[in-house]
């Protein structure tokens, strides 16, 4: 039987309290572990995860096809399971019952990581998918390489993360900042570098003139490209706040992090939106009105003109289901068995 008496224990990976945290546990203890729980949907990051888990598990049982959309429901559910996983962990510890016991590991941190590691990677994971609908060759297999390296460094990064929270006892502090900021930094390289292939992808496909729709590139330009963007801005921001955030934090608060980690943790279900927002966008540019019956032979087109460019009236409704579930960007139909 462990001793009760905190001062029998080692510090810094022993046995300790809960209650020593101020960063973990609140002022007041929680009844138990249903109402620790309850009282974190006052944590936006752990609402978010839940609505995020709701929403893409909608659309993906709706519309969702194809590997694409399988890697964001993937991604949704891990982020479910990790802020359940974390934040259960610390609703138990920090119980009535629990909070002025001595614990060893806490080894709910940990398992955490697991889900964490899922969820965030997916990102990159998603991007390779859009690269490998427009290309497998050799640029496209180099840049595999490297992201999946890049996945080697990061799943280090998150798991030495783990292991300080495990043994610590805590979520944060200064030397997990840091090795946050590493992790970050990873992520923030392998979205660049897949948005970089991506655009390139693009770029060389419609010189080619696989779609000549001006509404459909319209739309690619405004949303997909801008959200790609905005994606690798808010990793790299990330990832220097939470360096700043410790080597300037007597002039930085360390609050300078949370509204950069909150969009973060959106990235799946912004992602999702605008998948469901492609898909919905190439429909009305493919079809007309009901009183323009010009389209009624648009299977027929489709199917005797296999060697012509791709245009975007004469997509079938079949094409148009195949074209939106692995990519809302545009890039042409006859790889999609390739991915799918």
């Amino acid at each position: 039987m462990p001793s009760n008496n905190i001062s029998d224990y080692p510090t810094g990976g022993g046995y300790q309290k809960v209650s020593s945290s101020n960063e973990l546990c609140p002022p007041q203890p929680y009844n138990d572990l249903i109402d620790g729980i309850l009282s974190k949907f006052d944590e936006s990051i752990f609402y978010t995860n839940i609505l995020q888990f709701a929403l893409v598990t909608l659309m993906y049982i709706n519309i969702g096809k194809g590997r694409y959309w399988k890697i964001l429901f993937y991604a949704s559910v891990a982020g479910l399971l990790g802020t359940f996983c974390e934040k259960g962990s610390v609703a138990y510890l920090c119980s009535k019952s629990e909070i002025d016991n001595p614990h060893g590991r806490i080894y709910g941190f940990f398992i955490a990581e697991i889900f964490w590691i899922v969820k965030e990677y997916a990102i990159p994971f998603l991007n390779l998918t859009k690269m490998k609908a427009f290309s497998q060759g050799k640029t496209y297999k180099i840049l595999n390489i490297i992201i999946y390296i890049l996945f080697v460094a990061f799943i280090g990064a998150r798991f030495y993360i783990g292991y300080m929270r495990c043994t610590m006892g805590i979520l944060n502090n200064e030397k997990i900042a840091l090795w946050h900021m590493v992790a970050f930094s990873i992520m923030a390289v392998a979205d660049l570098i897949c948005t970089i292939g991506i655009l390139y992808f693009v770029n060389m496909h419609n010189k080619q003139e696989y779609f000549k729709s001006k509404d459909i590139d319209r739309f690619i330009k405004r949303s997909s490209y801008i959200i790609l963007v905005c994606v690798d801005i808010v990793s790299i921001i990330l990832a220097l706040c939470n360096g700043i955030s410790v080597w300037f934090k007597d002039q930085v608060p360390e609050s300078i992090v949370k509204p950069f980690l909150n969009i973060k943790c959106s990235f799946i279900l912004i992602l999702a939106c605008d998948s469901l927002l492609f898909k919905y966008s190439v429909r009305s540019s493919s079809f007309p009105d009901s009183n323009n019956y010009n389209y009624i032979n648009a299977t027929n087109n489709i199917t005797n003109s296999k060697q012509r460019p791709m245009n975007t009236e004469t997509l079938d409704i079949n094409s148009i289901n195949r074209l939106s579930s692995v990519s809302p960007y545009s890039y042409p139909i006859i790889k999609q068995q390739e991915v799918l």
